[in-house]
């Protein structure tokens, strides 16, 4: 069987499993805001993002209001938060270039978004794959990295590099896919085996 077929059968199966699979980030309403809790989330359960950010979205609502915080005051929200210090900076320094630079949008180009302090690659994409089905990367965090290796879909560690198998394996129209389902399978069921070759052979069946 080739790799791009199991990785497709793979990809069928968890759509079947998760049919209304979305992000488990809360509290927020605005682009700006979902950026700022994807950047909250790194190192730290999507639980500990919203239980922080329901405060801190209505002290500051929107870029402009974040640009004016100070560092000190966003770290009072988000003390509960892994790296929170570092966060904090980011987040005020991102909100600043968005306001200035953006007119207090959230660009929507990936290399745009990658001069924002604290977003790289794998914060751009979920940006833009949850919100605008965009297509531009795909998004490796722990969870897609471990699906990924498990399922022989890449023998890379570097999410980087398992990014770059993944983008050769699955159409371009299907990468915004890959990190919301990877994520649930691999937070919730990683230790249900998916057999790949029964799989098949049901698809197979099925089509018929």
């Amino acid at each position: 069987m080739k790799k791009k077929e199991r990785a497709y059968i793979l990809l069928n199966k968890l759509e079947e499993m998760y049919p209304n699979a979305q992000t488990e980030l809360g509290n927020w309403n605005t682009p700006f805001q979902f950026l700022v809790c994807i950047m909250l989330s790194a190192q730290t359960t999507d639980k500990q993002v919203n239980k922080a950010t329901k405060e801190l979205f209505h002290a500051y609502p929107d870029g402009y209001m974040m640009s004016l915080a100070k560092i000190e005051d966003i770290e009072k929200y988000i003390s509960s938060i892994n790296y929170y210090h570092t966060k904090a900076k980011h987040i005020k320094e991102t909100s600043e270039i968005i306001t200035i630079e953006h007119g207090g949008e959230v660009p929507t180009a990936l290399e745009s978004l990658l001069e924002l302090p604290g977003v790289g690659y794998k914060t751009a994409n979920v940006f833009l794959n949850e919100l605008y089905q965009s297509n531009q990367g795909i998004a490796v965090d722990t969870h897609v990295r471990k699906t990924a290796i498990k399922y022989g879909l890449t023998k890379n560690n570097d999410p980087n590099k398992i990014a770059k198998d993944l983008e050769k394996l699955y159409d371009r129209e299907d990468w915004y896919k890959i990190n919301s389902y990877f994520v649930l399978y691999g937070r919730y069921d990683f230790d249900k085996e998916i057999d790949i070759k029964k799989q098949r052979l049901k698809e197979s069946t099925s089509q018929k």
